[in-house]
């Protein structure tokens, strides 16, 4: 099989159906497979995709393990030979899946790539970044305050040119949108299951790097993100003290010191 598609939800109906929607050229294609696990949603996210989307693969967590551990569910029963990884606020079109699958065909060097995004307003969004450092969310802290407080928020510079016009090498995608290479996937290893909700997919892009397989971003071609941004909502959330306890486990974990 070429292609396994996996995604996870918690209490995200209103997107996860448009998702779907958007993923339905997939229905009896025998190439591929859509797996979608729900993490204890409480909105009928379970019981509404097995009704109106019976093509795909549900499985069900009774609670929210995570996206790491909901995402390696998915991912341990993948049978494709690429896995797309996808937010539930996501829509795809079939160009922008045929592009990034030709690509790895093309590049069999490659491990990861992703693609442009879209935003509600469409803009682009910042899919494709350097890896964190402390000082950069340091930063990042004091401008969602600021925004909180309705203070003068200073603007940065892009670090990559999303509007290239060729792929090129970044430090990371975006958890939202990755298409993985499953023999990559093999020697690398599943995403890390003690980040419950943070910077999961910088620590696999970043492993991913160290063991010789590039990350590209595609400009050339987009998909649409609706980018709930669920920790910012409430600086004060259980799911931001999550977010944050992530980031100081991965600065732990690879040792990372203070740069822009």
């Amino acid at each position: 099989m070429k292609l396994s598609v996996i995604l996870i939800g918690y209490d995200s109906w209103h997107f996860l159906d448009k998702s779907l929607a958007s993923i339905s050229f997939l229905d009896k294609n025998l190439d591929s497979e859509v797996i979608y696990i729900d993490n204890g949603s409480g909105d009928g996210s379970f019981l509404k995709t097995r009704e109106h989307y019976p093509w795909v693969r549900v499985l069900k967590n009774n609670w929210n393990e995570g996206i790491s551990v909901a995402r390696n569910q998915g991912m341990k029963q993948a049978v494709g030979d690429y896995i797309l990884l996808l937010d539930s606020d996501t829509e795809v079109t079939k160009e922008a899946l045929d592009a990034m699958l030709a690509f790895m065909e093309e590049h069999p060097e490659v491990g990861l790539c992703g693609c442009k995004m879209y935003g509600q307003d469409g803009s682009v969004q910042d899919s494709c970044r350097p890896f964190p450092s402390i000082r950069g969310k340091i930063k990042a802290g004091f401008q969602i305050l600021a925004k909180k407080l309705h203070l003068p928020v200073s603007k940065t510079g892009a670090y990559y040119d999303k509007e290239a016009a060729e792929p090129f090498e970044v430090d990371y995608v975006i958890g939202a949108c990755q298409l993985i290479r499953k023999e990559a996937l093999q020697k690398v290893g599943w995403l890390d299951e003690k980040i419950f909700y943070g910077p999961e997919d910088a620590d696999f892009c970043l492993r991913m790097k160290r063991a010789g397989y590039p990350v590209y971003y595609l400009p050339q071609t987009a998909i649409y993100h609706a980018y709930q941004r669920v920790s910012s909502h409430r600086i004060f959330s259980r799911l931001n003290k999550k977010h944050i306890q992530g980031l100081l486990y991965y600065f732990w974990k690879h040792r990372i010191r203070k740069k822009a």
